[in-house]
């Protein structure tokens, strides 16, 4: 019969805290709060001042105080985890928290006994050493011995203490032996002149075989009145101490050090069969390394405790099941965060889009390394850069020039305008959108049928040119290559004309450039949703590096055409309900959408004598099924990314200086975000590394959202500024931006003009993307000038003829003959009860492949998340011909209910 384990809690003593431990993580336990009133309360003693001035320095009478309230909370928050003590065992000051674990003292008592024992330690100075000596050495010690600790081979490991003349002098005899920082000798017969000092409190009464004395070497059931008298001034025997606690027990071990810095674990080595843990590490993450010590031990209390707590949450979890797929959203990742933080210390919402199952999450959480560099092979390569651009940019900017000085307005682009439909956007104001299709010899007949972003695209082109002060009849046309990035074909266009195909298809519009201006390299369309002028960027980049091409126009557009596809958007949950990107704001709801383009003319470094920036490194790659959802980021794919990109420039990460994030404004995907940051270019740097988004100031430009932010980072190193984000109050509540050593640029900020700038798109098909500019130096950079705008906006087509809004609602009349209409048209068609329930199980089978639905769940806690739960609603309507209010799900959540409320509803319109 298997032997049932026991747990051991062995609590270090005086030496081993530094001014560096921090308490932010003994926070955690459930007793920290209660010691702060206590000390408050009884000693006038504010217990974060003590900690930030006393810790590490040893002085009594504090030292043991912060001691013994540490290792009272470490225990503690093990004993959250479900590893409560069968014994506990303290080295010395250590043995103080271990009484109280006992039950020997109360709260309250042993922290005034802590504190007492310090205010009769202040009374002697001296130091302390540690070090290795024979039986006879010890029989012959000319100072005192504090403890014995345990054995290496015949000799013994001791900790001698005495005043500052004998120690030194034994310390030249003995070079071997390692000065302690402790200023007090601990255990020394000395103190006995102030032992009447020491207050003494009263033992309870505790069962045999759970408190094992460090100065007796027994286990003891109560503890006499003169025992911390005793303790004060004998040596300390751990190592018979050990033997008492060997000779109890012939079981499996579990040993947890409850202490600053491992130190006992040498003690533990007369044991056969045990796994030891310890508490914390001097110099390491607090969370991270207790969460790997953890692994070192059984879980099954742990997880036991675990599943009780997701069950009370959440019952009939699957922990191997992608949350997602079993209807968890943003909001209830919040609050399954709070439930287990407990557990995984730090845990946040956005980690469950790195451990999408909750097995993941005990496997990994707190214990995987950051993203490891390999090393990379290299080739000789062309060196790549950005030598002239164009953009246009909500809500009237027609050049770089402009949308400088946009940025330094700190005015929001986002608004209303009239003819654009009911909401607010980043949208281009009614000159900006008036496109000169005659400029380029496009007949009416055509263009009308055309998608906008093709005219946008060609103008856009016909200002990089000029821009870059090249005229595009003197290059070799084969050597000049075209990359847009174009996502969603909004435009419907007219299905009756002969223009139709060309018109609306997406890839004609890098065609539309190439065939204009005659350019017979590479020409394709990146659609990788919001990556895809980034991804553009980053092929464009490959082609001139490898040689293929000597330039390049790269870049994105993106037009709002389609009034309904945005209702779809915010339907589906991505759109902010306010129409703001608070980037980073703890009142982040989603992101607004916004139109324009920019482009950039990437040129072989030989060919280009000025230019703005050095395009140095660049990144794509894919999170796989590693996320919770087709849609939602993977902190790991990011982090990844970033390192790639860093690899490919030669540099490291923590060389950026800023980034100019994805950053869309929503509680959960900036938190991410800021997370691979951290783990990367903020890792291990001095100083802070500074983050904006211009999606803040003119909202997301989805398929040409990178681009802006390459326009944006390019300006900010030719002017040595970055401006700031907007809409910044609050910090998420997710992000520690002070603890993570990143800044989100809140006001205007320097920046050397030479500095790295990294900017990063993630596509929400999970296609990422991050390329890395780096400043030059004043004789090759080129000035960011005004450029004349060459086309004739009064001749220039308007874009009303091109949209498609929705129709103004209908009077009450129209409405009700519609309704008449309806009624008419289904009359034939008499759904029953029994009609609806396998309408809505066949529905729910295709949409979430469970084929049976629970009757005692809720449908949306049955795999039935925000996407497929519109749709199972359209579909509804549709078939039905009813209308159903959205929120009918959260209304009526219990499959009964929602059934119930549909029947009624379709019913309702036939009598």
């Amino acid at each position: 019969m298997k032997s049932k384990k026991k747990t051991i809690f062995i609590y270090s003593g005086e030496g081993t805290h530094h001014n560096e431990t921090r308490f932010k993580f003994l926070q955690r336990s459930l007793r920290w709060s209660t010691i702060e009133k206590i000390l408050d309360t009884k000693l006038g003693l504010n217990l974060e001042h003590l900690w930030e001035n006393e810790i590490g320095r040893h002085r009594c009478p504090h030292s043991p105080l912060l001691t013994t309230v540490a290792e009272i909370c470490l225990a503690d928050i093990w004993g959250q985890w479900g590893y409560e003590p069968d014994i506990v065992v303290g080295h010395s000051t250590g043995e103080l928290a271990a009484a109280y674990q006992a039950g020997l003292y109360s709260l309250e008592e042993v922290l005034l006994l802590a504190y007492g024992i310090g205010e009769v330690a202040v009374n002697l100075d001296g130091m302390m050493l540690h070090g290795r000596l024979s039986d006879t050495q010890i029989a012959d010690l000319q100072v005192n011995l504090s403890s014995l600790n345990f054995t290496v081979d015949a000799d013994k490991y001791v900790t001698i203490s005495d005043y500052k003349d004998a120690i030194e002098a034994f310390l030249d005899e003995n070079p071997n032996f390692v000065k302690m920082q402790l200023p007090h000798p601990w255990h020394h017969p000395d103190y006995r002149r102030f032992s009447d000092q020491l207050a003494s409190f009263p033992s309870a009464k505790i069962k045999d075989g759970v408190f094992l004395s460090g100065v007796t070497t027994r286990f003891e059931t109560h503890l006499e009145d003169d025992y911390w008298s005793r303790w004060l001034v004998q040596p300390i025997d751990f190592i018979q101490t050990m033997v008492t606690l060997k000779n109890k027990i012939d079981v499996p071990l579990d040993i947890i050090e409850i202490g600053f810095h491992p130190v006992l674990e040498k003690c533990c080595e007369i044991f056969d069969r045990y796994s030891y843990a310890s508490s914390m590490f001097r110099g390491e993450d607090e969370a991270k390394w207790i969460l790997n010590q953890r692994k070192k031990l059984d879980q099954d209390s742990l997880l036991e405790n675990l599943k009780q707590t997701i069950a009370a949450f959440r019952p009939n979890l699957d922990f191997d099941t992608p949350l997602a797929y079993q209807g968890f959203g943003s909001l209830e990742f919040t609050e399954l965060s709070t439930i287990l933080e407990p557990y995984f210390p730090s845990l946040a919402p956005q980690d469950f889009y790195r451990y999408n199952t909750i097995n993941l999450l005990i496997q990994r959480f707190g214990t995987e390394r950051s993203v490891e560099r390999s090393a990379r092979q290299t080739y000789r390569k062309n060196k790549v850069v950005i030598s002239a651009m164009s953009c246009r940019f909500p809500s009237a900017v027609e050049t770089p020039a402009q949308f400088w000085e946009m940025l330094l307005s700190k005015k929001d682009q986002v608004k209303q305008l009239p003819g654009r439909g009911g909401d607010e956007a980043g949208f281009l104001n009614d000159t900006a959108t008036r496109f000169d299709h005659q400029y380029f010899g496009i007949p009416p007949a055509e263009a009308h049928t055309m998608d906008p972003q093709q005219i946008l695209a060609l103008e856009l082109t016909e200002m990089l040119w000029r821009d870059a002060g090249i005229d595009p009849e003197t290059l070799d046309r084969k050597r000049v290559g075209v990359y847009l990035g174009v996502w969603n074909q909004e435009y419907q266009g007219d299905r009756s004309s002969v223009f139709y195909p060309t018109g609306t298809n997406p890839s004609i519009i890098a065609s539309r450039i190439s065939y204009h201006y005659d350019l017979r390299g590479p020409s394709w369309v990146s659609n990788t949703a919001c990556s895809s002028s980034l991804v553009a960027i980053h092929y464009a980049l490959r082609d001139i590096e490898s040689g293929r091409i000597d330039y390049a126009i790269a870049g994105g557009v993106n037009m709002l055409i389609d009034e309904v596809f945005t209702k779809n958007m915010s339907s589906s949950g991505f759109l902010s309900k306010d129409n703001r990107c608070k980037v980073f704001d703890n009142s982040a709801n989603g992101y607004v959408r916004g139109e324009g383009g920019g482009l950039v003319l990437l040129a072989n470094k030989s060919l280009a004598d000025k230019y703005y920036v050095e395009l140095v490194g660049s990144a794509v790659n894919q999170n796989g099924r590693r996320s919770q959802l087709l849609t939602a980021p993977d902190p790991s794919a990011q982090e990844e990314l970033i390192e790639e990109a860093c690899d490919d420039a030669g540099i490291r990460p923590q060389d950026i200086a800023y980034l100019e994030c994805h950053g869309t404004g929503t509680k959960i995907g900036d938190p991410i975000e800021i997370s691979a940051i951290k783990n990367t270019v903020a890792k291990d740097r001095k100083d802070p590394v500074y983050v904006g988004s211009v999606k803040s100031n003119i909202g997301h430009l989805e398929s040409a959202a990178g681009i802006a932010g390459v326009i944006k980072s390019i300006a900010i190193l030719s002017h040595g500024l970055i401006p700031p984000n907007l809409h910044f109050h609050h910090a998420n509540e997710f992000i520690g931006f002070e603890s993570q050593n990143i800044r989100v640029v809140a006001e205007n900020t320097a920046i050397e003009p030479s500095a790295c700038i990294g900017i990063s798109s993630f596509g929400f098909g999970g296609t990422n993307a991050h390329i890395i500019v780096r400043g030059v130096e004043t004789s090759v950079r080129k000035e960011i000038k005004p450029v004349a705008i060459p086309f004739d906006r009064e001749r220039g087509a308007s874009l009303s003829q091109y949209l498609r809004l929705l129709e103004p609602e209908a009077s009450s009349a129209n409405a009700d003959l519609q309704l008449l209409q309806t009624k008419e048209e289904i009359s034939e068609k008499i759904f029953t009860r029994e009609d609806i329930v396998q309408l809505v199980e066949n529905l729910f089978a295709q949409l979430t492949s469970i084929q049976e639905i629970d009757p005692d769940i809720e449908l949306t806690d049955q795999g039935l998340d925000s996407l497929s739960g519109t749709e199972l609603i359209a579909q509804l309507e549709k078939t039905l011909n009813v209308e159903l209010d959205p929120d009918i799900l959260f209304d009526f959540p219990l499959p009964d209910q929602f059934i119930g409320e549909v029947y009624a509803l379709a019913t309702g319109l036939q009598n």
